[in-house]
């Protein structure tokens, strides 16, 4: 026996017998236990399938949210951009009804002065640093802005083009010393000349001096341009009297006046280029 297995031949013709048998044997066992086998194949597979099916929702409902996300987005710029609209047509509305009524204001001003030719500006630029507030509006030459025309809104005088560039111009008001305009009490019809005043001008005030020691001026009497002079138009309020008193010269008198314009509110102006 040992002589045999000593046989390379059949030792290898051994092993496939033994191999063959143990096929036949588990074939067998596989036929007769299909039902235990299929438990344990289920008990397997079952799981894999769960987690594999898992997954599978988790990315369909990622992307299901990924695409709702997108879309939500996508209305959500779309709502930006109509509310983006319908406030620029609100600014452009109320901006409209602003005009109408500014030169609605001006209109009035025209019919009683159809000699006077008009320019709106706007204000683009203020000197924080000047007490006697000057600002730069956007008109210049090109529209025929010349230094010296006389600068208004609907309530009254506001200054004058000190300068005058291409696209823009620098505007005195009369809180400055350096204007000098003739004027005339409405009520007493006394006159003078109202000029700027560094310490009045801290507190928003000018001055009218000039005036006759005879004068009747009284507070809230209206000063307005007497025309004299040819600078500025006839007629242009240029603020109430606050005050009157005796000159340090002992022989005439001099105003303080209120400005009828409040220079840090106003936003836009008309320039009067020819009357």
């Amino acid at each position: 026996m040992r002589f045999l297995f000593k046989n390379k031949k059949v030792r290898v013709v051994s092993i496939i017998a033994l191999v063959l048998a143990c096929l036949i044997i588990l074939y067998s066992t596989v036929i007769k236990n299909t039902a235990f086998h299929s438990n344990i194949v289920s008990s397997v597979i079952n799981p894999i399938q769960t987690m594999f099916s898992n997954i599978s929702k988790s990315v369909n409902d990622k992307k299901n949210e990924q695409t709702e996300n997108k879309i939500l987005l996508e209305k959500i710029e779309e709502l930006e951009g109509i509310i983006s609209e319908q406030n620029q047509k609100l600014v452009d509305y109320e901006e409209a009804i602003r005009q109408n009524e500014f030169y609605k204001d001006f209109l009035e001003i025209k019919e009683e002065n159809p000699s006077y030719k008009f320019v709106d500006a706007r204000i683009i630029s203020r000197n924080t640093n000047d007490t006697y507030c000057s600002f730069i509006i956007d008109k210049g030459t090109v529209d025929g802005v010349k230094v010296h025309d006389t600068i208004i809104t609907a309530e009254g005088l506001v200054g004058y083009v000190s300068d005058a560039y291409t696209t823009q111009s620098t505007v005195t008001t009369v809180l400055n010393p350096k204007i000098n305009i003739s004027a005339i009490d409405n009520h007493s019809r006394d006159t003078g000349n109202v000029t700027g005043d560094a310490s009045l001008s801290v507190d928003g005030f000018t001055k009218m001096i000039y005036i006759s020691s005879e004068n009747t001026m009284s507070s809230g009497n209206f000063v307005i341009t007497s025309g004299e002079g040819g600078i500025f138009p006839k007629g242009l309020i240029i603020g109430t009297v606050v005050e009157v008193k005796t000159s340090q010269n002992k022989i005439s008198c001099e105003a303080t006046i209120q400005p009828i314009i409040d220079f840090n509110k106003i936003n836009d102006v008309m320039i009067i280029t020819d009357f």
